[in-house]
């Protein structure tokens, strides 16, 4: 049964990382680059020795604490959610809003265009730094459908929940939720 469940992990997470990264090398950033961002928190946390992981498939539950584990790796999926790209200027609307001292307080991307995957994209900011990134992306087809809500807490972890509906068959949850732990 064991051995069943990693075999689904593997292949969820497999499947929900398969699109490629496009790097656009540009000197113009229009909107706010995951990339920049985890890379800047990967350098951060590098002395970081375990994490609590949960994983939630279909409502089974296996919950560890790893000391071996590959973060560059594992954040691909918010990657894969950038949206930072020239091609997409004026595929996504943009509003910010301000706290009262005239801070940045949030930034918030929603996708004008049906065909993109990621449709939203909300940055929330504590005293000038990024405390907060929501993601929510979609994509489907005649015979799926996927749904992806992607949560990055800064230094503190993250969680992704995707729900898939295959036709003909019921639909498929998978939730995974990590904490760094400070030892």
């Amino acid at each position: 049964m064991k051995k069943i469940f990693w075999f689904i992990l593997i292949l969820s997470i497999s499947f929900f990382t398969s699109c490629e990264v496009e790097n656009v090398k540009s000197s113009h950033q229009s909107f706010f680059d995951i990339n920049h961002f985890l890379d800047q928190e990967i350098t951060q946390l590098s002395e970081l020795k375990s994490i609590r992981k949960k994983v939630e498939i279909n409502e089974k539950v296996d919950e560890q604490v790893l000391k071996a584990f590959d973060l560059e790796k594992d954040l691909t999926i918010f990657r894969n959610s950038n949206i930072n790209k020239i091609a997409w200027l004026d595929k996504y609307d943009v509003d910010s809003t301000m706290n009262s001292s005239g801070q940045l307080n949030e930034l918030k991307y929603q996708a004008t265009d049906s065909k993109l995957k990621t449709r939203e994209l909300i940055v929330s900011y504590s005293n000038g730094k990024v405390n907060t990134i929501l993601i929510k992306n979609a994509s489907g087809n005649q015979v799926s459908e996927l749904a992806q809500t992607l949560q990055y807490n800064s230094m503190k972890g993250y969680s992704v929940k995707s729900n898939q509906k295959v036709s003909l068959s019921n639909e498929q949850t998978l939730k995974i939720e990590v904490e760094y732990l400070n030892n």
